[in-house]
């Protein structure tokens, strides 16, 4: 009976509260405490956001009990006021302080000429004022209500606000209110903005704050501002007050040292004497930390998550999941640049390039910095600069899409010599990839001193893993290498131009981290353990003694099926070709993997022309692999199939359970085209007068299809439609003649995997898109509602492969959505609104929007405000540098071929050519090519006549 009278009397006392009474909380112990004749009064309002925001009457309840507790309110009266301003004016009398923690602006208390009034007579008395959160905040239109005279500072409108984890500092050590107070850190919203009155103000706390919110719009660069969030004011009529900024959360007053400060600060503006030792307050009890899982916390995976290059392992470029923009929006109005980031870090005055293309997730929580505890989606980025960055993709509170959540600096870029690739510093660019499960972010980059290096960042943080980076060298390579060959040899290159372009994976469970690299003295696919980090198995294109060809520097990177089998392609440079065995320059290598036996050769294709080809320089290797999606047994012989394009523009179809060539040679040269391994269309091919590999994107050429006449430098892309049909669709230029460098339609294609029962497959050209050019497209993707409305997206980098991406002719690229049946045009960016990027990237889709890296994260979608025309870039080509008008050398062609060229295509290595094959070109193709194309930097300060006599010498036709 007794438990229930008390129950009872308990929600009696709640209910007296709720409609505003004044009730005696509390006489904290004996007449003769040090509180003893004070009477502080705290006064909440309604709450006006979701629980543990803005709760006032909780928060006041809080703060009382907190008084209570402590021995220095002993002997003071405490009265809650926990719903607004007490509707009695005799309510307030004796007060020796008031807390005020409501909201302002409109709903400020003061604001009602009444309580105003009240308030000036007892400050005119010398009561004490608290203000915490919007109790400083004023309507910005209300000159009536000037908060300064009375607290020292007041927030003017909604000017600005951050919510964030902040580091707050005593600012004053000597003040009473910072006794016993050390540096606190906890997530708060804070208003950075604050007018203070012009005397008697001394700030108490203060912090670094990252303004989110500001002058009625979200800020997206991130900038740091010291800034007071405590101030103590001394009225001009002795009276004592004390503002925080802080309090948005009721969390928050359970942060232990603002306890403190805040209880500090009652006691101080009530004329109670804070001790030396400070005002104690009990501690609230701490929660203990969850148990280790064993998984990352950081990362809520999602379907909707891109973790690697081209949507998945296998290197599929299909995303499925409803996720990018839709054909509607694409044909609204509205859809354009919805948000971007700031222009990310630049280097030496030198704005940076994506090489790598931009990653996407779901749901990532935040670990450390400002916005620790907090949820994003994030789009994260790598630069050729050596940064990683994690980006907001999604309005997040008041924090805007496309402001930086975190930056790493992994090291300066590689300057690669001779001259710099694409005349931009090399740090990151391959693809980085994530492991959700771990809650990592693998990522490459070239610092100058230790050269190649693999990092895994913490998802929530940036921060570099322990045990991490791991030097990716050629003595380590050798040492594991699974293709060494009879003896070893020493390099050949003067300078290490080892490129790392191949986008980064990672094996089915994680424990391995897959690598390439190209422009090498041999190519490479090598294996990082990442549960002991280290190289612990490593693959040689070609095995010695023979170095100097077969790198894996497309932008695919290695495809990885369901097993863990690892699928790369290899390339070639000038001269490329050696007759030996264990050299697979020119081929596709399937390899399996385990910690036990490393990886292991298990399956190659080498095409018919590879002599030929490895000879001039005319890649197979240049994009990647792509594993298409299994078939049932009744539709083919052949259900496990992938494709492959390359720099002569054809595609070829593999059976990848059964590549047909040999484990330790390829074929021998001469063979025929009907002759190849790959599974060859039934169909007559017109480049050979017989059957061979399908020509995609032509005229073929067994001469000229590397540098600027290249075919293609992409990966395929694949969708499956509600018929189970698989199709296949590839970027490429084709070329306006043999040898010339101009592309003409098509550079998109559609294939069809034409299948039979009991028959293998092959392919065949379904349309062409012949309205649009690329000039040196990226991979296309594919974005889909499961199998329905496919739409193929290509980032172009709208210049030829030789431009530089520096100087004031660097190309703006140009993105291109299509209607995966027609290939119709539906949108493409508008000119100049995408700024210069790196080369062969792609986009990705993240909340709704397609997303591209540039120099900085770039997001379409619909809904965008209104476009401000942006400055118009020229077409690439029309506006291609020209060599500066300089004087006559006066030197004939031989002496200015001995004195600019020779050191280089005498000797050449990889991808320079021989003079020969420069003896071969035409005297125009010369003068192109050292106006216009790959050679214009090294034909810096030559006149145009000296361009012309140069060729002139070459041309021995």
């Amino acid at each position: 009976m007794r438990k229930r009278d008390r129950r009872w009397a308990r929600a009696r006392f709640r209910a007296a509260l709720r409609v505003g009474l004044a009730l005696l909380v509390l006489l904290a112990g004996a007449c003769d405490g040090p509180g003893a004749g004070r009477r502080i009064v705290l006064i909440g309002g309604v709450g006006s956001e979701g629980p543990g925001r803005h709760a006032y009457a909780e928060g006041v309840q809080r703060l009382a009990s907190m008084l209570g507790e402590s021995p220095q309110g002993r002997g003071a009266e405490i009265v809650v006021y926990e719903r607004g301003w007490p509707a009695d004016p005799a309510a307030l009398r004796g007060a020796s302080t008031l807390v005020l923690y409501f909201d302002g602006l409109d709903r400020h208390p003061l604001r009602d000429a009444a309580h105003r009034e009240q308030l000036r007579e007892l400050v005119r008395q010398g009561v004490g004022l608290v203000a915490l959160h919007q109790a400083s905040t004023v309507p910005a239109d209300d000159a009536s209500l000037d908060l300064r005279a009375w607290l020292g500072a007041e927030r003017v409108g909604m000017f600005d606000r951050t919510t964030e984890t902040a580091t707050v500092s005593p600012a004053d050590a000597a003040h009473p209110i910072i006794r016993g107070v050390d540096a606190f850190t906890y997530r708060d919203e804070f208003y950075p903005t604050l007018r203070f009155a012009a005397r008697g103000v001394r700030p108490v706390l203060r912090s670094t704050l990252h303004a989110q919110y500001r002058d009625g719009a979200a800020v997206v660069e991130d900038r740091a501002e010291a800034v007071t969030v405590g101030w103590a004011y001394k009225r001009p009529d002795g009276g004592r007050s004390f503002g925080y900024s802080g309090a948005h959360f009721l969390a928050a007053l359970e942060q232990p040292m603002l306890r403190r400060v805040l209880l500090n600060a009652i006691l101080w503006t009530a004329g109670i004497e804070v001790p030396d030792d400070c005002a104690q307050s009990p501690a609230p009890a701490t929660p203990a930390p969850p148990a280790a899982t064993g998984t990352s916390r950081a990362v809520t995976a999602s379907v909707r998550d891109v973790t690697t290059f081209h949507a998945d392992r296998q290197r599929s470029g299909w995303h499925r999941h409803g996720t990018a923009p839709t054909r509607a929006q694409l044909e609204d109005p509205s859809f354009g640049l919805l948000w971007e980031s700031p222009p990310l870090d630049a280097y030496e005055g030198q704005a940076p390039r994506l090489y790598a293309s931009p990653l996407y997730l779901e749901q990532v929580r935040m670990s450390e910095g400002q916005h620790r505890g907090q949820t994003f989606k994030v789009v994260f980025a790598a630069s050729n600069h050596g940064y990683v960055y994690a980006i907001n993709a999604g309005k997040a509170g008041d924090v805007a899409p496309g402001r930086i959540l975190w930056r790493t600096r992994l090291a300066p870029p590689c300057h690669l010599q001779p001259a710099p690739l694409d005349a931009v510093p090399t740090g990151v660019l391959s693809t980085p990839v994530i492991d959700t499960a771990r809650g990592r972010i693998y990522v490459t980059s070239c610092d100058p001193k230790e050269r190649w290096q693999a990092y895994a960042l913490d998802i929530g943080s940036g921060k570099v893993i322990e045990g991490w980076p791991v030097r990716l060298d050629e003595a380590r390579f050798n040492a594991v290498n699974a293709n060494a060959g009879p003896s070893p040899v020493p390099p050949k290159r003067r300078f290490d131009f080892r490129v790392q372009r191949g986008a980064l994976n990672l094996s089915p469970d994680g424990s391995r981290l897959y690598v390439t690299f190209g422009e090498t003295e041999t190519g490479w696919l090598v294996a990082v353990d990442t549960r002991r980090p280290r190289v612990a198995s490593a693959f040689a294109a070609a095995a010695m003694p023979h170095r100097g060809s077969g790198g894996i520097w497309g932008a695919g990177g290695p495809a990885i099926d369901a097993a863990g089998d690892v699928f790369v392609v290899t390339g070639s440079g000038f001269d490329g070709y050696r007759d030996q065995s264990h050299d697979w320059t020119q081929s596709v290598l399937k390899l399996s993997d385990s910690a036990d036996a490393g990886l292991r050769l298990r399956g190659t294709y080498t095409p018919f022309n590879h002599c030929g080809s490895a000879k001039m320089d005319i890649d197979l290797g240049s994009g990647g692999a792509s594993l298409l999606g299994d078939l049932e047994p009744a539709q083919t012989a052949t259900t496990r199939l992938m494709v492959v394009g390359g720099k002569q523009g054809n595609a070829y179809l593999l059976d990848r359970d059964h590549l047909p060539g040999k484990l330790d040679q390829r074929p021998a040269c001469g063979g025929s085209a009907a002759s190849d391994g790959s599974l060859l269309p039934p169909q007559r091919q017109p480049q050979f007068a017989g059957r061979g590999p399908l020509s995609v994107f032509g005229p073929y050429s067994e001469q000229d299809a590397a540098m600027d006449q290249a075919r293609g430098r992409s990966v395929p892309a694949y969708h499956r439609d509600d018929s189970g049909a698989i199709h296949v669709y590839m970027t490429g230029n084709t070329r306006r003649a043999e040898g010339s460098a101009d592309a003409v339609p098509p550079s998109l294609v559609k294939l069809r995997v034409v299948t039979a029962p009991g028959q293998p497959a092959h392919l065949a050209i379904a349309r062409r898109q012949m309205e649009l050019v690329f000039i040196n497209p990226g991979s296309p993707v594919i974005s889909s509602d499961g199998v329905r409305d496919p739409i193929v997206w290509v980032l172009d980098e709208n210049a030829r492969r030789s431009a530089p991406l520096a100087g004031p002719g660097a190309p703006a690229p140009v993105l291109y959505a299509l209607e995966g049946h027609t290939l119709d045009l539906l949108w493409k960016s508008a000119p100049g609104q995408l700024h210069t990027s790196g080369k062969y990237n792609e986009p990705v889709f993240a909340h709704g929007a397609v997303v591209v890296g540039t120099d900085r994260i770039q997001a379409f979608g619909p809904g965008a405000p209104a476009r401000v025309p942006p400055k118009v870039v020229a077409d690439a080509m029309a506006g291609a540098s020209q060599v500066p008008a300089v004087a006559d050398s006066g030197l004939d062609g031989e002496a200015l071929f001995k004195q600019r060229c020779a050191a280089c295509h005498d000797h050449p290595q990889g991808n320079i050519p021989p003079r020969t094959l420069l003896e071969s070109r035409s005297r125009a193709y010369i003068v192109d090519t050292l106006t216009h194309g790959v050679m214009r930097a090294q034909a810096a300060g030559l006149s145009a006549n000296d361009i012309d006599a140069i060729a002139g010498y070459l041309d021995k036709r």
